[in-house]
């Protein structure tokens, strides 16, 4: 051997073969087979559950071991140790952060996990452990696995063959569209944004009736994506090129508010930011670009988000413009961004031939959806046939025996052995093996002629069952029909309303070479308004129902839902009334004191203030009611032009005003008085009267009785709403509508079951003064009773009149 070159080639031995391989190749088919394994095997989801296999393999894991959404939490360690030992041998934490994911709420439109603990923040805080975090299956992922122990899918063993797990889910939910997807693979990516429920079910329901419908029939029932931070998407050509192709460009904006705080200076307030977009690294690019000179008009930044909701705080410099500033936030930060959809899924072009990656629009993607549903309802139609006919073959063979009792009892005694029992049977009544065993299984309390009743019944029954499931398998139009009505089902079951509003892109404003692009809209920022007796206004960020600012000495009158696009309207005890734009309120936080009227009139109110609406375009008639039970209703442009102060309700001299109320021509008026007696009627008695007029008979009143609550019941309906009754001494009941019949006007009303009435009507929840502090009472929350029956302590009994708080709808 000399010294430094190569070693000998060993002889080959007998038997052996040596192949040489070009390396270039050999690296090519490695690659092409690694990049396969992780497109199909990873990162890709199905279009027909829209899963990836690890997703998948959770949810069924999940699903084996009993983790349903009426059972108590388990540890997440404990779920990701099954799905690591018997489907995904990988890391845990890549399982972990699967799990996860489908457990974020502002990740996943629709979650399809329920987590308990901390599962991460749209801050970009990470997960606590698994050892911390709990977890179970959501209702809406109850629907992807709906069915699966009936035949409905294909399963396959598991890696080391010890289980098997089902190659894709029934997945009665379309989850591709609805919880989107992501993932990296080799050579390629996939990014298709969530979408709304309710709107994807209507597009399925439309391609059932009918098949050719076209991208733009369906763009009509799915406008663009829904994402679960909300925001506003930008109509623009790229939803249609991303519906059409499966590539396009989806703009997304955070949606703004504008207030006024105290001292006139103006602010932003952001309430929803892009999807995906990490807040935390938002603030801290704005407060980078205020520190580089680049945004000069902010004085401070705020994070005020809460478990209530969304809240950032831009506080701007006096005579800044919030529209500019904002404008120029959304070309500098992420509070504009683009979704960029890539919607690649693993398609099978024919049934059974293996998945290959496929770019799909929108048609094409809810097309493979519905051809799957097909398939898992034909697969479940006939496992339920097949058990059918299987327990009606069983029943046919007791009828028989029963039809011959006597003569099968001696020849089971005759018989020596259960086997030769069997066969004699067999032989005998011409049986199968099977109704023979049956036979011989059968207990004695089913010899009895009613148990022979029953038998009958429920063979009846199957027949008719197995020809209705057989009408299924042969009528694919009776198919189809099954499956719209079980997809509405769940549609009713889960949908909700859209979160992401879709908004047109701002028009040029000027022309040639001044044209500048308009500047973005601000949203009405919602709010709560207070109004007291001595005309002190506060107005709040809406959160949930708030404690009101009120003293013994200066009590509440009014507590409305509005928003800063509205107007008010506030009326005082001698019929004067005060119009004030809700956004000339300063928003204040619930801690600080309110505005006072006579800083924004100039001048004090006439008399003290007895209640106040918000003018808006659903308020048809303004309603008020004196002290004395007289009753006024006046169509809402009455208090709209130029003047902010003006007559609102003529006032007779011994009388007053003491609430104030908006409602429709189709509602109805619920009137009490503090000797505990209730009318209600249909607005339209009242007919519209002038500002000036005092009104007509509401409520026929006793000596020194006075009334004390005025209510709006919506539509009138019984059904849909409850009666919250308040005694002077703090005692409560809550009532249905239905108690309180429909009566003419100028009655004397109906008894509560107290002599000493403090508040009685329709409201989700009463602000009751107590002496330091207002206590908010939700109707929900009071025990339920009849009309005359027992009320029940409460609350400290109230010190001054009982407030209900006017909630919008969905506020």
């Amino acid at each position: 051997m000399i010294d430094g070159g190569p070693p000998p080639r060993r002889p080959a031995a007998a038997g052996e073969r040596v192949r040489d391989v070009d390396i270039a190749e050999r690296m090519e088919q490695a690659f092409l087979d690694y990049s396969m394994s992780v497109i199909v095997g990873r990162a890709l989801p199905d279009v027909r559950d829209g899963l990836k296999p690890v997703q998948r393999r959770i949810l069924f894991a999940m699903w084996e071991a009993g983790l349903r959404p009426e059972r108590p939490y388990r540890k997440c360690a404990s779920a990701v140790g099954d799905v690591m030992k018997k489907y995904h041998p990988h890391g845990d934490s890549s399982i972990y952060d699967a799990l996860v994911r489908m457990a974020q709420d502002f990740s996943t439109r629709v979650p399809l996990v329920d987590g308990h603990g901390n599962f991460g923040s749209v801050d970009g805080d990470p997960p606590a452990a698994m050892r911390y975090t709990e977890a179970r299956l959501s209702a809406a992922a109850m629907e992807l696995l709906a069915g699966i122990d009936e035949g409905t899918v294909d399963v396959i063993p598991n890696y080391d063959g010890y289980e098997t797990e089902p190659v894709v889910l029934p997945s009665r939910l379309p989850n591709l569209l609805v919880n989107g997807a992501s993932g990296i693979a080799v050579g390629m990516a996939t990014n298709i944004p969530p979408h709304n429920l309710g709107e994807i079910v209507d597009a399925c329901l439309h391609l059932l009736s009918r098949p050719g419908a076209t991208v733009d029939e369906l763009m009509r029932l799915v406008p663009g994506p829904d994402f679960p931070t909300g925001g506003r998407i930008l109509d623009t050509a790229g939803i249609r090129d991303a519906y059409l192709t499966g590539r396009g460009a989806v703009t997304i904006e955070a949606v703004a508010t504008t207030e006024t705080r105290s001292g006139g200076l103006p602010r932003i307030v952001v309430t929803e930011i892009p999807y995906q977009v990490n807040k935390a690294a938002l603030l801290e690019r704005i407060a980078d670009l205020v520190k580089e000179r680049k945004v000069e008009a902010i004085r401070d930044l705020r994070d005020e988000s809460s478990r209530d909701g969304m809240r950032v705080v831009v506080e701007l410099k006096r005579g800044e413009d919030p529209a500019r500033v904002l404008d120029r936030l959304y070309a500098l930060t992420d509070l504009r961004t683009n979704f960029n959809v890539n919607a690649v899924a693993l398609v099978s072009p024919e049934p059974g031939d293996p998945a290959q990656p496929r770019t799909v629009g929108l048609r094409e993607a809810l097309v493979a959806y519905l051809a799957h549903q097909r398939t898992v309802l034909t697969r479940r139609t006939t496992h339920r046939r097949s058990k059918a006919a299987a327990r009606a073959h069983v029943l046919e063979g007791l009828l028989v025996a029963l039809d011959h009792l006597d003569e099968v009892i001696a020849l089971i005694r005759a018989s020596a052995t259960a086997d030769e029992a069997r066969a004699e049977l067999v032989e005998r009544f011409t049986l199968t093996d099977v109704q023979a065993t049956a036979v011989l299984d059968m207990m004695l309390r089913r010899l009895a002629a009613l148990e022979r009743h029953r038998i009958a019944e429920e063979h009846a029954e199957l027949l008719a069952l197995i020809a209705e499931l057989d009408a299924i398998l042969t009528d694919p139009a009776k198919l189809d029909l099954l499956l719209a009505d079980e997809l509405r089902g769940v549609k009713g079951r889960h949908a909700d309303p859209r979160r992401s509003r879709i908004a047109g892109v701002g028009e040029p404003v000027g022309g040639g070479e001044g044209t500048i692009q308009a500047l973005p809209q601000l949203e009405a920022q919602p709010v709560t308004v207070s109004v007291t007796t001595a005309g002190v206004c506060q107005s709040v960020p809406r959160r949930r129902t708030p404690k009101p600012r009120a003293t013994a000495r200066d009590p509440l009158v009014a507590l409305l839902d509005a928003t800063t696009d509205d107007a008010l309207l506030v009326v005082d005890a001698e019929g004067g009334g005060y119009r004030i734009p809700v956004a000339d309120l300063p928003v204040t936080t619930p801690r600080q004191r309110g505005t006072s009227l006579t800083d924004l009139l100039g001048d004090p109110p006439g008399a003290p203030l007895a209640g106040a609406v918000v003018l808006r375009p659903d308020v048809a008639t303004v309603v008020t009611v004196s002290a004395g039970g007289l009753v006024k209703r006046s169509d809402r442009s009455e208090y709209e032009g130029r003047t902010r102060a003006m007559i609102a309700a003529g006032v007779r001299d011994d009388d007053a005003i003491v609430v104030v109320a908006g409602c429709g021509e189709d509602d109805h008026l619920l009137v009490a008085s503090d000797a505990g007696l209730v009318i209600r009627f249909p607005a339209s008695d009242v007919r519209p009267m002038g500002r000036g007029a005092t009104g007509v008979a509401g409520l026929r009143l006793g000596p020194g009785a006075r009334v004390v609550a005025l209510s709006v019941v919506p539509g009138g309906a019984d059904s849909e709403h409850e009666v919250l009754t308040l005694a002077a001494d703090g005692g409560a009941r809550r009532t249905p509508l239905a108690e309180y019949p429909t009566k003419g006007r100028g009655g004397t009303g109906l008894r509560t079951g107290t002599s000493a009435l403090a508040w009685c009507g329709v409201a989700g929840a009463v602000a009751v003064p107590t002496g330091s502090e207002a206590v908010v009472v939700e109707t929900a929350s009071v025990p339920d009773g009849r009309r005359s029956g027992r009320l029940v302590p409460t609350v400290p009994p109230p010190v001054a009149p009982v407030v209900p708080h006017v909630a919008t709808a969905g506020s």
